[in-house]
């Protein structure tokens, strides 16, 4: 792996990651106003968690835009990335909903995040300029 294909990687990984929280915090904290499993309906968290699934998808997206390679990979570290924010935020009781409820909105992310990156990955390489015979 060259230099360049390494920082393209850390970038795509740290953008995507990035994205995908400023897109949650806008769904989650402008729009709803902040959602909770004890105060929010459940429309709310419905809807809230179906635009929150879409942020996920494009940060993984994203991800490998950036990355240019590996997507699923990429899709990969970012989803350990939300398997290792989740079991903090849980194990410090820094949340205060349910166990399931917080388990599944983090599967549910990395879902997103896989999904994202395989899009991207199934998009195919870059265009390149053909072969003159």
């Amino acid at each position: 792996m060259t230099w360049l294909k390494a920082v393209r990687s850390i970038v795509g990984v740290l953008a995507g990651y990035a994205l995908m929280g400023l897109l949650i915090t806008l769904v989650q904290e402008t729009w709803f106003g902040g959602v909770s499993y004890t105060k929010s309906s459940l429309g709310v968290l419905a809807v809230s968690g179906f635009f929150t699934f879409l942020s996920a998808v494009a940060g993984g997206y994203i991800a490998g835009l950036i990355a240019g390679h590996h997507a699923g990979w990429h899709g990969a570290v970012m989803s350990l990335m939300v398997a290792c924010e989740t079991t903090w935020l849980i194990s410090s009781g820094k949340t205060h909903d349910p166990l399931w409820f917080d388990t599944a909105a983090a599967g549910s992310l990395v879902l997103g995040l896989m999904l994202g990156s395989l899009l991207r990955a199934a998009g195919g390489a870059e265009p390149r300029t053909p072969v003159r015979v």
